[in-house]
């Protein structure tokens, strides 16, 4: 489909301009943009808008009645005054403007100066007196000064700020006479109001009428470039510019640095910027916000060194952009340098940098810093504030403070924004919990915030990672137009809860539609083929991701296709794969090759591969656990023992093995042989009387799995009580009958455990969820999602 501004490029008085500017993607894009806009101010509270400096406006209008001489400008100016302190709803009810406008606004024959009019129309616009300015438009008609160029631009602009680009328009179209003024307030009128394709229009036709744009005419049209991405006609209007001389227009300059910066072109950016010849804060912030958008974390610091060596200080958005990169180069020095700058200069209680300083200190893993500083905010803290303290605790690994958090600003009524949920339901991912994440997901619903992509996706992750895979894809059908990262979400819920051809099917769906697959796209599909064992089709997307699309492989790509080569018993392809490999083999690749290599029975890989990890990383416990097992199990108890030996020596431990569940709202832990909690003689009972009945109808505990001879316990029993068997035991107990029974687990799932899980849910009809930290298995009548897998 052509872009619309492709209509107007052959009018564009020296080059074209304008071709390809707005393509219906990136038209989609403005829209999206559009309908997240920030709500009109209105003039309806109780209390004056400006703090009531000069009374009650009641009371003004009823002294403004009895003056028995109005002398004109003066006395007016005083009576308007007010009108600008105070509701719109009193400026009704005190009876101004309201029907006999006339006798009013005589003034003993005078009238209110142009200057005045304008003054009243520019603050009606700033405070969003809607009511208000356009009964001063009325007056302005009825004054005959509908024709007046300062008056009727002031219109426009108002009309501009209200968000009603329709009356900025029909103001504009009733002058009889037009200069650049009065085209630039409404080209900034449609820029403002995101009619960026009218903007364009406007600016070629003001060309044809025979108007020179100026400066302003240009910082706003490269301001409109920017917003939308459009470099080609960027590039355009810099011509342009140089042509005409406004370079050495600072704002002309300014726009045109942040054009680059906002579309990632570094070297142009930095070639204007040393081209301006004066900079001032706006120029040099903007710089720092390039490198801060470009990722370049230490010469946006280094920038801010020299703003300053320049004379220039810092001022709140700088500081909010330089504490940004110390948060994210973990720069602890220079953060607190900072942060005491700012509370010298007063600004570290405001909204902007406060919730800065939150966010440095949440990537700096300081989370009590970042609590401290939310706390001296107080009642300045916004949901900004509340988001960025929410979004440290997840960050941290700290969910269940993101979920207080989220509970008292509820309880304060701090209004919720996308940002709030997007946030909340990654807290609700890190710490599943089916119950919570539902009733969040209905407070979504009345906010009116459900077709938000960014939640929409968070809410399917959280809904995944509670097990509940029928919620994800209810949430994903309801979206209307599903965008990249809501199609990784559903292709990695179906991916880890065991249906691999689904979340094959979804991606080639993806791609049929139009969406372009990134990195977390094949990471999910790769996912899929490795729980499955799909060996040539992981094979193909590995290939495909690279040579159809220049994805270059991560590390977890790599992981994931070693694992898929492993699991299958192609051990030596596997160990191939990685001694191919142009990237650093970390730990984390060489993992799946052992854990494959303890599937497969293969100690002598398994020893060499254990090796290559532990000169990586000396102290990984896996490594040791896992060549003990296997000693364990072929009777080399010497050399089994011996690793454990060795894991003492270095002070190296193990992490034990946890699972919890959810009932009645509250989670429950358990460890393996835990009797901690109060009814655990009653869930071990429980347990023994489920294994007398698996038993009879065929399990029998593996009882080879065990690491080695532990005293006072038989070898039965130590697998017997292990956590996730204790939970699902407690569940029968305290759930009621049909209920999911859901487990998660802090490490993979044994076979024995898994073998036993698909006998009781045989024996007791019941449907099981367990999460171990690889993938969920759904067991239902003695099978499993994962087929055995």
């Amino acid at each position: 489909m052509a872009s619309p501004l492709k209509l107007y490029s052959n009018s564009w008085p020296s080059c074209s301009l304008l071709h390809g500017c707005v393509t219906a993607d990136l038209q989609r894009n403005i829209n999206r943009t559009i309908s997240a806009s920030i709500p009109l101010k209105g003039c309806s509270s109780s209390k004056g808008i400006v703090g009531g400096a000069w009374g009650n406006l009641k009371n003004a209008c009823i002294l403004f009645e009895k003056t028995p001489k109005r002398i004109g400008v003066s006395t007016a100016q005083s009576h308007l005054s007010g009108c600008k302190d105070e509701p719109e709803e009193d400026v009704r009810e005190a009876g101004f403007f309201t029907g006999n406008e006339t006798s009013h606004v005589g003034f003993g024959g005078g009238f209110p100066h142009r200057q005045h009019m304008i003054s009243t129309l520019s603050f009606c616009g700033r405070e969003g007196c809607v009511e208000l300015g356009k009964r001063w438009h009325c007056f302005v008609v009825k004054m005959g000064l509908g024709g007046d160029d300062f008056v009727c631009t002031s219109l426009i602009d108002m009309y501009a700020k209200f968000g009603d680009v329709d009356s900025a328009v029909s103001v504009y179209n009733g002058m009889t006479s037009l200069d650049v003024a009065i085209c630039n307030c409404l080209i900034s009128a449609y820029a403002r109001n995101g009619f960026f394709v009218q903007a364009f229009q406007l600016f070629i036709q003001i060309w044809n009428m025979g108007i020179m744009p100026n400066h302003y005419t240009y910082s706003t049209m490269l301001a409109v470039c920017g917003t939308i991405s459009a470099v080609q006609e960027g590039k355009q209007l810099h011509a342009h510019v140089m042509k005409m001389q406004f370079l050495s227009e600072t704002a002309v300059g300014n726009a045109l640095l942040t054009l680059y910066n906002k579309c990632g072109m570094a070297t142009e950016a930095e070639i204007v910027f040393e081209r301006l010849g004066q900079r001032n804060i706006i120029s040099w912030t903007a710089s720092i916000n390039g490198f801060y958008r470009q990722g370049d974390f230490n010469k946006a610091l280094k920038q801010c060194s020299l703003m300053r060596e320049s004379g220039i200080e810092p001022n709140e958005f700088t500081f909010s952009i330089v504490l940004a990169c110390c948060g994210c180069v973990k720069d602890v020095v220079d953060g607190r340098m900072f942060h005491t700058q700012v509370i010298k200069k007063g600004m570290a209680s405001g909204v902007f940098v406060g919730t800065a300083i939150i966010d440095m200190y949440s990537r700096l893993g300081e989370m009590d810093e970042a609590e401290k500083q939310f706390k001296q905010m107080g009642r300045m803290a916004s949901n900004a504030s509340w988001n960025a303290l929410m979004a440290g605790y997840v960050l941290n690994e700290k969910s269940e403070n993101a979920m207080e958090a989220f509970c008292r600003m509820v309880k304060e009524e701090v209004a919720c924004n996308e940002f709030t949920y997007s946030t909340i339901f990654k807290a609700c991912s890190s710490f599943p919990s089916l119950a919570t994440t539902e009733q969040i997901h209905s407070q979504l619903i009345k906010s009116n915030l459900e077709s938000n992509l960014h939640v929409t996706s968070s809410l399917i992750e959280a809904y995944t990672e509670s097990g509940s895979l029928e919620n994800a894809e209810q949430v994903f059908t309801q979206i209307s137009d599903a965008d990249v990262v809501s199609w990784n979400s559903i292709i990695k819920a179906y991916s880890k809860n065991g249906d691999p051809w689904k979340a094959i099917s979804l991606f080639r769906k993806m791609i049929e539609e139009g969406n372009k697959p990134t990195s977390s796209t094949f990471l999910a599909v790769l996912s899929a083929c490795s729980h499955s064992g799909l060996v040539q089709e992981g094979q193909e997307f590995f290939k495909s991701m690279v040579q159809d699309y220049n994805i270059p492989p991560e590390e977890t790509h790599c992981s994931c296709m070693v694992d898929i080569l492993g699991r299958a018993g192609q051990l030596e392809n596997s160990l191939d794969f990685i001694k191919k490999l142009t990237m650093k083999r970390t730990a984390s690749i060489w993992r799946p090759l052992l854990a494959a290599c303890r599937y497969n029975s293969d100690l002598q890989m398994a020893e060499y591969v254990g090796e290559q990890i532990l000169d990586l990383e000396p102290t990984d416990a896996t490594v040791y656990v896992t060549i003990s097992n296997m000693y364990a199990e072929v009777g080399r108890w010497a050399d089994a023992e011996n690793q454990r030996r060795l894991m003492e020596h270095k002070e190296i431990s193990k992490e034990p093995g946890c699972s919890w569940i959810e009932v009645n709202n509250k989670i429950y832990k358990f460890f393996s042989h835990d009797k901690t909690h109060p009814e655990m003689p009653t869930v071990y009972e429980k347990l023994k009387q489920l294994v007398r009945q698996i038993q009879d109808i065929g399990y029998s505990p593996p009882t080879k799995l065990v690491l080695h001879p532990e005293s006072g316990h038989p070898k039965e029993q130590q697998i017997l009580y292990h956590s996730e068997k204790l939970a699902v035991c407690f569940g029968l107990l305290s759930l009621p009958p049909g209920k999911p029974i859901q487990v998660w687990k802090n490490l993979r799932v044994c076979l024995d455990c898994h073998s036993t899980m698909k006998y009781i849910s045989r024996i007791t009809g019941r449907y099981i969820v367990l999460k171990d930290n690889y993938r969920f298995h759904h067991f239902k009548q003695g099978r499993c999602s994962c087929g055995d897998y």
